[in-house]
C-alpha cells in the first residue's frame, strides 16, 4: 500500500508548491491551522525523524528555517511554531514525516500550551541517567546502543516520564 504523503511527493505540482530541491519540498497545507501553514516534506519515505540520515534532516530544518523567515517577512507573522508529530503517540496521523511551519500572530486562537507537571529530583536523575547511557554512544558516532535491563512494570511502579521514554522508533 502506498503512503498518502508519498503520493503527494509524486503529484506535488497539483498542490500549492512553495519550495523544492532534490531532498525536500514545501507546500501550503490545504486545511491549515492558520493561513500560511506550510508543510515541509522529505521526498524520501521516512515515518519518523529518527529514520532520516543527517544530511536529509539538516536540509529539512534549513528549509523550515527559511520558510519561517519568509512567513515573518511576507505575512507579518509575530512568531512561528515549527512542529513535528513524531510517531503515533505524538499525534502523527500518516506514516510519513512532515514538518509543519505555522505562522503565528498574537491572539490567533491557536493553543499549543500544556499544563506542566512537576517532576521530582529522583525522576529527573533517573531520566537523565537513562538518556545519558545511550547518548554517549549516539553522539560519538556509534549507533549501537548499550544493553540495559528494564524491569517489568509489575515489579516497579514507574512514573509517567519514564514510561514516555520507552517508545521504539
Amino acid at each position: 500500500m502506498k503512503c498518502d504523503i508519498c503520493s503527494i511527493v509524486e503529484n506535488k505540482k497539483s498542490f500549492k508548491l512553495i519550495y523544492e530541491d532534490e531532498l525536500v519540498f514545501a507546500i501550503l497545507h490545504e486545511s491549515p491551522a492558520v493561513l500560511g501553514h506550510v508543510l515541509v516534506i522529505p521526498k524520501k519515505h521516512a515515518p519518523i525523524l529518527e529514520e532520516l540520515d543527517d544530511n536529509l534532516s539538516d536540509q529539512l530544518f534549513v528549509v523550515a528555517n527559511k520558510i519561517s523567515s519568509l512567513l515573518f517577512e511576507v505575512l507579518g507573522a509575530h512568531g512561528t511554531n515549527i512542529l513535528i508529530n513524531n510517531g503515533i503517540g505524538a499525534g502523527q496521523e500518516l506514516p510519513h514525516l512532515v514538518l509543519n511551519v505555522i505562522p503565528r500572530k498574537e491572539n490567533d486562537s491557536l493553543n499549543f500550551e500544556w499544563q506542566p507537571k512537576k517532576a521530582s529530583e529522583s525522576e529527573l536523575k533517573t531520566t537523565q541517567s537513562m538518556i545519558r547511557t545511550f547518548s554517549d554512544n549516539i553522539f560519538s558516532g556509534r549507533d549501537n546502543l548499550p544493553e540495559i535491563q528494564i524491569k517489568q512494570e509489575e515489579e516497579v511502579e514507574e512514573d509517567y516520564l519514564i514510561k514516555g521514554l520507552r517508545r521504539v522508533p
